[in-house]
């Protein structure tokens, strides 16, 4: 039986601009590990692949959630033609943080140079608002009616 999300990975070529950026959202670094072929590797499908693996625990969640980022060696390219906050490609669109304050976060991401991708929206007793990450990712705040609770 399935539970609750466990973790998200997400590739970056700039570690400390992720790890600064995360940590707006009220992730600390954690665990860092040297990937350099052997067993994890293999599990992903990349036998000769050389990354360092650095985790990120969200401060206070329960259950407990990481954002898992992967710096690849040598960093791969951009594809300027797929830029991630297109919302209408396939495979991954975005990833949505709940909050108690929809406002309060937004001001907070505003105030660090975080650039917000769409205006506040009302949507199925939420409101919602995308804001880009990390290599352009697409992220989503999410406040559920009058607080952080889902209604039961």
């Amino acid at each position: 039986m399935f539970l609750n999300p466990d973790h998200v990975t997400i590739a970056v070529a700039d570690t400390e601009r992720a790890i600064a950026f995360f940590a707006l959202l009220g992730f600390r670094k954690e665990h860092v590990a040297t990937i350099d072929g052997g067993v994890p590797a293999r599990y992903m499908g990349m036998p000769g692949m050389k990354a360092q693996h650095i985790t990120l625990a969200l401060e206070g969640a329960n259950p407990r959630f990481e954002i898992q980022l992967l710096v690849f060696e040598p960093t791969p390219g951009a594809d300027p033609g797929a830029h991630p906050t297109n919302l209408r490609q396939r495979g991954f669109n975005h990833l949505g943080f709940r909050v108690d304050d929809i406002e309060a976060a937004t001001a907070h991401l505003v105030a660090n140079g975080v650039t917000m991708l769409s205006d506040e929206m009302d949507y199925i007793s939420r409101k919602l608002r995308l804001f880009e990450g990390p290599e352009g990712i697409t992220l989503e705040l999410v406040q559920w009616g009058d607080g952080p609770r889902a209604p039961e």
